[in-house]
């Protein structure tokens, strides 16, 4: 442990507040880092330097040699001299204020050294389930080791779950607070690494109920959880383009699709300008996304949009017109799915 300068400076201001007696604090060589006379910051500390030397309280009564009245009483940590508290004064006046002085000093110190550990720990866990992510190597030894202390089997296959949603809400933070093996991509994106079968179904309920949360992306159990976050991430970019309304996403339910969109967008100009030609009509965008999600089903379809079969019919005919893709012909439908999928 150590006395910082940034504590010593809390506690030499909290403290002079109500003592009414300048303070000092030296670290563990005698060097002034927290005085009420900020003249004499970074100073030598005579006083100090002898208490450090002797391993003892040293109380001066006259002044002399450099050297004022008061107290200097070393900070002991574990049985080490980890610095040093002067209060400038008559020794019997200001003995008591040293007690008080020095309990606060090792409040803050044990304080911050219990902080500093619990930010190591995040750091490292943090690190350990980014490489999680994006590692596509095998696991060593070592990296084993780690999943291991964080309670994750890693010689089983992983599945990941992706969800974006408001992650800074109380329910989702109450629903992390009890599972631990996730890593925040962004703001809105965490991903969830299974490894037990048996837990899956229970997260995924528990994540569908859950109304902070907007999608679901789930992968296949994988070697790699990279390559199963992977196929998470593009279930959800291509799930949302075809199936917006959808609340969950299957990478196994839409791996043909998600293999069309991997192609370069270079080689597909001609299907590309197709829904380009559409131009800013978002209102037959969003038309043929519902006919899409409806499985080309009329009445369903002008339900959900809320319009007569008749208005459907013209929005689907003006499709065609615009597009040169008739929707209701199975092998032209694919091309405008196609065009959906590879959309900017």
């Amino acid at each position: 442990m150590k006395l910082s300068k940034p504590i010593a400076e809390k506690v030499t201001k909290e403290m002079m507040k109500i003592i009414p007696y300048n303070i000092n604090l030296m670290d563990e060589k005698g060097v002034i880092i927290g005085s009420g006379d900020k003249q004499r910051i970074g100073s030598l500390h005579k006083g100090a330097s002898k208490v450090i030397a002797q391993k003892s309280i040293n109380e001066i009564y006259t002044e002399g040699d450099g050297m004022k009245p008061g107290v200097n009483e070393p900070i002991v940590i574990n049985g080490e001299i980890i610095g040093v508290i002067g209060i400038t004064g008559h020794p019997d006046e200001v003995r008591p204020f040293s007690k008080l002085v020095g309990a606060t000093a090792k409040l803050l110190i044990e304080q911050e050294t219990i902080n500093k550990k619990a930010q190591n720990d995040r750091i490292k866990r943090e690190t350990f389930y980014h490489e999680l992510s994006y590692r596509k190597t095998s696991y060593d030894d070592e990296f084993l080791q780690q999943g291991k202390m964080y309670g994750i089997d890693l010689t089983r296959k992983c599945q990941a779950i992706l969800i974006k949603g408001n992650l800074h809400s109380k329910d989702m933070k109450a629903f992390f607070d009890g599972f631990r093996h996730f890593f925040t991509i962004d703001n809105s994106k965490r991903v969830l690494f299974i490894t037990e079968p048996s837990s899956f179904k229970e997260v995924v309920t528990e994540l569908l109920v859950n109304k902070e949360i907007e999608k679901v992306a789930i992968g296949e159990k994988e070697e790699f959880a990279a390559i199963s976050l992977e196929q998470a991430a593009n279930a959800l970019s291509v799930g949302v383009k075809i199936k917006p309304s959808d609340k969950v996403y299957f990478y196994n339910d839409l791996k043909l699709f998600i293999h069309l969109a991997s192609d370069h967008r270079d080689h597909h100009s001609s299907i590309l300008s197709v829904l380009e030609s559409l131009g800013n009509d978002q209102e037959l965008f969003h038309t043929l996304q519902v006919y899409l999600e409806e499985n080309g089903d009329i009445n369903n379809t002008a339900n959900k949009l809320k319009i007569h079969r008749n208005t459907l019919n013209y929005r689907l005919e003006k499709i065609g017109n615009l597009t040169k893709k008739n929707p209701k012909v199975i092998l032209e439908l694919f091309e405008l799915i196609c065009s959906i999928i590879w959309y900017k």
